[in-house]
């Protein structure tokens, strides 16, 4: 039997393109839904239109997740906290497959459990596997992406591509996994198709569009666009005096906000092998081809 699939979050920069994704697949699905809270359905409508169901309640009810067998979570940052407490009721719910909201790094490796941008993707980890653990039947997969393109180059990593000027925390040499929108999204809808290993109840599946370094990523929009860009790489330590100022301060938005700006040049969003590209039929964008779609004259 198709999966059925309940999303939730799905009005942001990701969430939405994701959503139109699995409505342009949605005749592979049992079943394809948004979960929403009352005073938020309106903000769906085209969705609903375009033949989502609308569910509307709370994603810490199981009620909200009674008929789905599998669940999306693509929240903002501020809400990743709420994922254990979203993972138990759609446990209670009945759900069986879980992907939480993580896309981006690899936080096995180096420092990264103390870097406050993981932290609740960290514990989110460990609660998911603790509950498969607990409950016989329950999965859940990690998708490992790296850096999105389209955020590669952007206000967040310190470049604007409208002035052609980068004042990027980090270094030119550190490595960076580049992937594109486009493909992440169609590797998540495919994944959901795919059954996990028998007798497992966990997978990670890391895709990669190229391997590159910041110093390429500039390079690559510069090439795209025709102009050469003003740039200097900064200390890093600026953000961390400026995180540790906003955790005082009780500004939790702030905080992992100035955590995350360092991230894309300082080698941490850099995703080691081996890759499941090779699960789906279709390739991926590479990230010179991805910059100039992006930024190069339409």
């Amino acid at each position: 039997m198709a999966p059925s699939v309940l999303f939730v979050g799905g009005n942001g920069l990701v969430g939405r393109p994701l959503v139109q994704t699995f409505l342009a697949n949605k005749n592979r699905f049992d079943r394809f839904a948004v979960l929403t809270a009352p005073e938020k359905v309106e903000r769906f409508a085209d969705v609903k239109a375009q033949g989502a169901e609308i569910v509307v309640g709370s994603a810490l009810e199981a009620s909200s997740y009674k008929g789905f067998d599998t669940v999306i979570c693509i929240l903002g940052n501020l809400a990743m906290k709420l994922q254990p407490g979203i993972i138990n009721a759609a446990i209670a719910g009945g759900v069986r497959h879980f992907y939480p909201s993580e896309l981006g790094a690899d936080f096995t490796i180096e420092d990264h459990p103390r870097i406050r941008f993981f932290r609740d993707k960290i514990i989110t980890r460990e609660h998911l596997r603790l509950r498969a653990k607990e409950v016989p039947g329950f999965k859940y997969t990690l998708v490992v992406t790296g850096a999105f393109a389209e955020f590669a180059a952007s206000p967040f990593t310190g470049v604007d591509t409208q002035k052609h000027v980068a004042r990027t925390y980090g270094r030119s040499d550190a490595k960076i996994t580049v992937t594109s929108m486009p493909d992440i999204l169609r590797f998540i809808v495919e994944s959901v198709l795919i059954p996990l290993e028998a007798g497992t109840f966990e997978r990670e599946l890391r895709i990669c569009g190229g391997n590159l370094t910041f110093g390429e990523v500039i390079q690559f929009v510069e090439e795209a666009q025709g102009v050469k860009y003003d740039v200097q790489f900064l200390d890093p330590k600026e953000m961390a005096v400026k995180e540790e100022e906003a955790r005082k301060a009780g500004e939790s938005e702030a905080e992992i906000m100035y955590s995350g700006v360092t991230l894309f040049a300082s080698g941490k969003a850099f995703i080691p092998g081996p890759y499941a590209n090779g699960l789906v039929d279709f390739e991926f964008e590479k990230p010179r081809e991805a910059f100039k779609r992006l930024f190069g004259s339409k």
